[in-house]
């Protein structure tokens, strides 16, 4: 992972790169799940870690209701820069230049699964804009060929932060909830397809929408 980190600390590939502060990846390098958002923010720059700031630690109480220790996972995001004061979202421009990266960490950790927070980690994994979070969110997509056979598209927290009205706010932790419990139970049905070397059994297709049913019959 330090060869990575030296590979790409002084990369400068995007049109509008102002932050020379890059934010790389942490945690559990030989973790079962690793997360993906889509960039630092304030608190992240200054800590030098994903995932620290307010977003950050409502996700975390989300990860323990079900059972997901922060020190058992690996953190990451689409983008190493931050995008501005105002956390604007990373241009398909940013994501797609950070792609080969964060593709090459994943390829380190090795992840049966990869939780995918937000558009941009969604369409940055996908290598598409046709990807929208409001119709992915819940749903599993094998990416054959690549670092991680699962991945699962969830909402990013923020968007539970972002809620105009304690309604909407309500409504929001239940939708998350509702696709946090999915993932649980379907981690379960899908890692009994992984060998003894961690590979999975016969797969066919190389990147398709999928449920753990489909995949398993």
């Amino acid at each position: 992972m330090e060869a990575l980190r030296e590979l790409y600390k002084n990369c400068y590939k995007c049109s509008n790169c102002q932050n020379k502060i890059k934010v790389f990846g942490c945690g559990n390098l030989s973790a079962r799940i690793a997360i993906v958002g889509e960039g630092p923010g304030k608190d992240e720059v200054a800590e030098l870690t994903p995932f620290v700031g307010q977003a950050g630690k409502l996700l975390n109480d989300i990860l323990l209701a079900i059972d997901l220790k922060r020190s058992d996972l690996y953190f990451t995001n689409a983008v190493l820069c931050r995008t501005g004061d105002t956390n604007r979202t990373p241009t398909k421009e940013e994501y797609s230049n950070c792609r080969k990266r964060l593709f090459e960490e994943l390829t380190i950790v090795k992840p049966k699964f990869t939780l995918l927070l937000g558009s941009v980690a969604l369409k940055s994994v996908m290598g598409s804009d046709n990807y929208k979070i409001s119709e992915c969110h819940g749903k599993w997509f094998t990416h054959l060929n690549e670092p991680c056979y699962f991945y699962y598209s969830l909402y990013h927290p923020a968007w539970i932060l972002h809620s105009q009205s304690d309604e909407e706010e309500r409504g929001r932790k239940k939708v998350y909830w509702n696709d946090m419990k999915k993932l649980r139970d379907d981690m379960e049905s899908l890692g009994e397809m992984f060998n003894d070397r961690g590979e999975v059994n016969e797969i066919d297709g190389k990147c398709r929408e999928s449920t753990p049913f489909e995949i398993l019959h």
